[in-house]
């Protein structure tokens, strides 16, 4: 009976392993047939131009400035009035050209790159999906997944509004301090990196009684003591352990509920977790229907181009072999909870 319920599972598994290949192929199929129609090249060329004017209008606008604070010390109110006429003969062209293509909607790179490249590939791949350049994560369930921090950003949101209502965002949170040097002449303040990285938001199956926080640890270098950058113990909360030696040395586990708690890290979960130490420092929150996981990679997804060589080299089939893969990353690291 066994064989014959394994043997059943391989022929299902290679089933829809030819299913996934088959429903892929389609999908290039679409995105190539996107990609080489005459009106999809047409919008390519403007967003290329778009993008190209916005970064190039930055940067003639930098050098003037740079150029009118040069000549204002050398010649004061004079150098004033040359720097006056280069920005003019400068800008003033680049100008009437960005008239041209925007009309009166000015547009940033973030929005021409989200609309018009990314959207257009998540429509093939989940017709109901969508990326928007904002996020609209509750900030209080963000702080409960990542290190205590002052400021935190969220953007360039994935919504995919299937049936656990799935959606990642980027996160990045900082905090500034103020150093002296060594002689105790000079004070800078220096922006410090908390957390970057990605926050996912899904509904838990079935409702959870109170909530569950569950943050990674490290150990000191210098006295091989526990360091928990994440919030410590709230009110109303209990630290609890685990039969996981691992996952005690790694996490820690804030509940409302020790039984709910329990229950949930079973072992499955638990090795859900071991598998990610190595990956990424991930944490997780759990209240109510809402489940929110945490991962510490330093990088965004979805990275916005940045030079003018990236955007001359921008792809419809090449942005969708990266949208792709990391859309791959998500449902297969969020599937043990759906």
């Amino acid at each position: 009976m066994i064989l014959l319920w394994n043997a059943r599972r391989e022929i299902g598994g290679s089933v829809a392993s030819e299913f996934m290949q088959s429903d892929r192929e389609e999908e290039l199929e679409r995105i190539r047939r996107l990609e080489a129609s005459p009106d999809y090249q047409e919008k390519l060329k403007q967003l290329r131009e778009k993008m190209n004017s916005n970064l190039q209008w930055k940067m003639y606008t930098i050098i003037c400035v740079v150029i009118g604070v040069f000549l204002f010390m050398l010649f004061r109110y004079q150098g004033l009035i040359a720097a006056a006429v280069i920005a003019f003969f400068v800008l003033y062209p680049r100008y009437k050209k960005r008239q041209e293509l925007f009309g009166g909607d000015k547009e940033d790179n973030e929005h021409l790159y989200v609309e018009n490249m990314l959207n257009p590939i998540v429509k093939e791949i989940f017709p109901e999906g969508e990326i928007s350049v904002n996020s609209d994560f509750p900030l209080d369930s963000i702080r409960s997944v990542i290190p205590s921090s002052r400021t935190y950003k969220s953007y360039r949101q994935i919504s995919f509004h299937n049936e656990s209502d799935l959606a990642v965002a980027n996160v990045y949170a900082y905090h500034t301090e103020e150093r002296t040097s060594s002689d105790g002449e000079h004070r800078t303040t220096e922006t410090v990196q908390d957390f970057r990285g990605q926050v996912y938001q899904m509904r838990f199956p079935g409702a959870f009684d109170g909530h569950i926080r569950v943050v990674p640890t490290r150990t000191s270098a210098f006295l091989k003591r526990e360091v928990q950058d994440y919030p410590g113990t709230r009110a109303g909360e209990m630290k609890i352990d685990t039969e996981d030696i691992r996952h005690n040395e790694n996490y820690n586990i804030y509940c409302t509920d020790e039984l709910a708690a329990r229950n949930f890290l079973n072992p499955t979960v638990l090795d859900w977790f071991d598998k990610n130490i190595s990956q990424s420092q991930t944490a997780i929150y759990i209240e109510d229907h809402e489940l929110y996981i945490s991962r510490y990679t330093d990088r965004d997804i979805f990275p916005l181009p940045r030079t003018l060589e990236e955007i001359d080299h921008l792809s419809l089939m090449e942005e969708y072999k990266k949208l792709r893969g990391e859309i791959d990353f998500i449902q297969s690291f969020t599937a043990i909870f759906q």
